[in-house]
């Protein structure tokens, strides 16, 4: 089923991509600026902002040249715009820009002389159709390699998740060793502290044993003296025997804790592969996508 699932997400992010891939395409119309119409042409440029496709456009317009782009609302207009590879002489360019689904369109219609414009059936329609796609390609590459850009973030971002989690287990992993050989020691401790007990009560049973036979004076003194001394020892002795299993029971608490954290760690990290997986073949999908816009 798991198999099915992920060959059906092959299906949907190649099907995604073919819709999302578009052709930069043109088409001639006459579009009124003012109160005139002016021929040109549409230039279709998938996917592309159109407020970046302007200032693009503008900054292509300027080039070369003293002349600025006036700019009114959707419109350009530049007067004079010198364009080496389209033509020697300076022009008068007229332009519009729409957004429309998803596409972008920019229109250009541009007069040679006065009332004379580039046309189909003049000479310098295919420079200008070259023109038009070489700057549509531009844009629309642009467009591609940010998209690239934002998926590879995300692949990095996924794989940088994924070793601060490997990282984690580790820190787990040592944390459980830790509390293992917290347990050893202490347990060693606990068996060195109840041999200590054993062989001061005996103690404690001699020295109450001697003192009851002491009639008063300085050696009964003594003895008492030091038999408050081997309580006090077995009570300290108790008191550290206590202490270890405390700390025994607190290194089994932290060794449940990380075990249920390395567990959900496990699949914290299955979940990463699994989503790196995809995002390797989202991140390859968009690199085939520039590749194919590039070669346009």
């Amino acid at each position: 089923m798991k198999r099915l699932y992920f060959f059906l997400f092959i299906l949907l992010i190649n099907f995604s991509f073919a819709k999302a891939q578009k052709p930069i395409t043109l088409n001639d119309d006459s579009v009124k600026f003012g109160n005139r119409y002016f021929p040109g042409i549409w230039l279709n440029i998938p996917e592309a902002n159109a407020e970046q496709v302007r200032t693009s456009w503008i900054k292509a317009l300027e080039k070369g040249t003293k002349s600025k782009v006036t700019v009114e609302k959707n419109e350009m207009t530049i007067f004079g715009a010198n364009i080496p590879d389209f033509s020697e002489s300076s022009l008068n360019i007229m332009s519009k820009i729409a957004d429309h689904d998803s596409i972008s369109n920019l229109f250009v219609s541009v007069e040679t002389k006065r009332d004379v414009f580039v046309g189909p059936n003049s000479e310098e329609y295919k420079k200008l159709t070259e023109n038009l796609k070489k700057f549509g390609k531009e844009q629309y590459v642009k467009v591609a390699k940010d998209q690239l850009a934002a998926e590879e973030d995300k692949l990095a971002t996924l794989e940088k998740n994924l070793k601060a989690a490997r990282k984690d287990k580790e820190k787990f992993d040592k944390a459980i060793q830790s509390s293992n050989i917290k347990i050893v020691e202490a347990n060693d401790e606990i068996k060195r502290l109840n041999k200590e007990v054993e062989a001061t009560d005996g103690t404690i049973e001699e020295n109450t044993s001697a003192l009851s036979s002491l009639t008063d004076g300085d050696a009964k003194k003594k003895k008492q003296s030091e038999l408050k001394d081997l309580q006090k020892k077995k009570k300290n002795a108790l008191k550290d025997i206590n202490s270890a299993e405390n700390s025994i029971s607190k290194a089994n608490t932290a060794i449940d804790d990380n075990t249920k954290s390395i567990e959900e760690n496990t699949a914290t990290q299955n979940e990463l592969v699994k989503s790196i997986d995809q995002q390797k073949i989202v991140v390859s999908q968009f690199q085939k996508k520039l590749l194919a816009i590039q070669a346009y």
